[in-house]
């Protein structure tokens, strides 16, 4: 065995370890700051069984991936800073087996599989991930057995996606997830049944399983065991789907959909089994357990079962206090998690937002609408700027009519507010594109609009709304000129830009933008984009900017956010409004 104790040396190792190789990790924090990979036959192993060796992926880019077969990865947690564009692991390669495997507190996705066969992963545990917990493309004979808490914390995901698999057997216990515990789908013609096993015990989730193929090539060959409760919008739901066999045990008489079937083939030549303590066993389903325009042939087989239910107890965290405390501390000097209980002022929803990274403007994620602390920030200002503060949340505030007589621009295409301020009566968003002219129009109907020089007329909009924008333009105090001349007298900017706290004294420039070319003055940084790209950071934002936008004729004050108990600010919306008059009233 090679025992490695530092992230140097386990690079050194996986590069120059010969083939077959067992590489031991006896340090219990590993801080990555390069993609790792397996390229030969090597095993991974945490030497002591009792406290797995944390490794923390400090770049959003980096990851692991194993791309020799026959790998092995045993006794290690894994999780991650900042914002993601891939999976923690990538796993490519076939024959390779992981065994107790922990991630957790990670803004991407925890596990993906690829085009690979015949892989064994057991014992796994995901926790708090922004994404799927485990992704499966073109796989043959998968086995998976797992237990998945609170995941789908960034985005609406599935903890288990399964896409063009064959002959998985699947065994997971799902507890929370903001979209299906498994999402099952079939996107390729295939001359065989996928004949995938699935074993499923999931509560809290939006639906326990979802079974996706396609009118001309429908998903067929499944079958499972699922025990369910908790879910919110179906319990089962098949669309197009044929020759399977599934078993949906409940608590109780659903009072929301069990069965939703859909798409233009529907379901046929399937059975289906819904059985709960004082079920009738004629198969006549109660109103509204079983929704859905589907077709249904002569084949399919829908009944009911008197049966008891038993799922025990929502399973604990098997994740240990000492492992979170590592998190911790690699997080950074002073991180402490914590969760606050409260109200989304975008969707309403009711429940716990929990601290899991270190930005906590970027984390205490709504469970509903998924959106973190930033847009819940603006969303709250919205509502009290806009129809005199009567309403709580986005939600009301676009349902009750009141936007449909203003005007709104909101650069970027991406982002949990949209669906709440598309109900404007005028609502713009667009892209930047520096080849392409303000006003240009793309196929899709996206225009192009740059913040410095739109194309909007004066005084087009009531509001505008900016979300981490203004510090990746290149000459920002340009756009707040722009974004005034937009605006309608007593019009409003509602904005965000990351800034310290506390926030330094002065707005500095980071590149020198007085030539056609850049100009580093400090460092470059780089943030991630909605398209999970990278964007240079132009100008670090201090106190002194209510003062330099309030000279330009905008004023501007400064909405802070508390957390974590002591009147903690976690983060801040800025609000600058038109001057030529005091208020937007509607």
């Amino acid at each position: 065995m090679v025992t490695v104790s530092s992230a140097e040396d386990l690079a050194k190792a996986l590069r120059t370890a010969p083939e077959g190789a067992v590489i031991g990790l006896d340090a219990p924090l590993y801080r990555i700051t390069e993609s790792l990979a397996l390229t030969r036959r090597l095993t991974l192993i945490g030497r002591d069984p009792d406290a797995p060796p944390l490794l923390i992926f400090a770049d959003g880019h980096c990851d692991l991936s194993v791309a020799a077969e026959g790998c092995g990865l045993e006794n290690l947690a894994f999780t991650a800073s900042g914002h993601r564009g891939t999976a923690l692991l990538r796993i490519a390669a076939d024959g390779c087996s992981l065994s107790a495997l922990t991630l957790l507190r990670a803004q991407g996705a925890g596990i993906s599989f690829e085009r690979c066969h015949e892989v064994s992963a057991k014992g796994l545990v995901l926790q708090d991930l922004g994404q799927e917990a485990v992704v499966a493309t073109d796989c043959r004979g998968l086995s998976l057995s797992l237990l998945a808490r609170d995941i789908g914390r960034r985005v609406a995901a599935a903890a288990i996606r399964l896409v063009d698999c064959e002959g998985f057997d699947v065994d997971a216990e799902v507890v929370g997830v903001s979209g299906s515990a498994v999402t099952i789908e079939a996107t390729q013609d295939r001359s065989s049944p996928m004949a995938g096993r699935i074993e499923l015990r999931a509560r809290g989730v939006q639906r326990a399983l979802t079974v996706l193929g396609r009118r001309d090539a429908p998903a067929s060959g499944l079958s499972g065991h699922i025990r369910a409760r908790d879910w919110w919008e179906a319990a089962l739901l098949l669309s197009n789907v044929e020759s399977v066999s599934f078993h949906l045990a409940m608590p109780d008489v659903a009072k929301t959909p069990a069965l939703k079937i859909n798409g233009a083939f529907g379901l046929r030549d399937s059975t289906v089994v819904l059985s709960w303590p004082g079920a009738e066993a004629s198969g006549v389903l109660p109103d509204g357990m079983m929704v859905g325009g589907g077709e249904t042939s002569g084949g399919t087989v829908i009944r009911t079962e008197n049966q008891a239910f038993d799922d025990g107890e929502a399973p604990p965290s098997p994740v240990t206090e000492a492992l979170l405390g590592l998190v911790g501390e690699a997080a950074g000097p002073g991180f402490q998690f914590y969760e606050v209980s409260g109200t989304c002022s975008l969707c309403g929803w009711q429940g716990r937002f929990q601290r899991t990274h270190r930005s906590e403007r970027e984390t205490l994620a709504c469970g509903g609408c998924r959106a973190t602390l930033r847009y819940r920030g603006q969303a709250e200002v919205i509502c009290r700027e806009i129809a005199a503060g009567r309403f709580e949340t986005l939600a009301d505030l676009a349902t009750s009519g009141a936007l449909s007589i203003l005007a709104i621009y909101e650069p970027g295409i991406t982002g949990p507010l949209r669906p709440f301020l598309r109900q404007a009566g005028r609502y713009e968003q667009s892209i930047y594109d520096p080849d392409q002219p303000s006003g240009t129009r793309r196929a899709d109907g996206i225009v192009h609009q740059d913040l410095m020089a739109t194309a909007f007329c004066d005084a087009s909009f009531d509001l505008v709304v900016t979300s981490d924008i203004f510090e990746h333009v290149r000459r920002p105090f340009l756009a707040f000129a722009e974004i005034r001349r937009i605006l309608k007298p007593g019009g409003l900017h509602v904005w965000t830009v990351p800034i310290g706290m506390p926030p330094p004294d002065e707005t500095r420039a980071r590149v020198d933008t007085s030539g056609p070319e850049d100009r580093m003055i400090l460092p470059p940084v780089y943030h991630g984009s909605g398209t999970d790209g990278l964007s240079l950071v132009y100008t670090d934002f201090g106190r002194d900017i209510g003062r330099l936008l309030a000279e330009m004729g905008l004023p501007t004050r400064a909405v802070r956010h508390v957390a974590g108990g002591d009147d903690h600010i976690a983060g801040v919306t800025f609000v600058s409004v038109r001057e030529d008059s005091n208020t937007l009233v509607t």
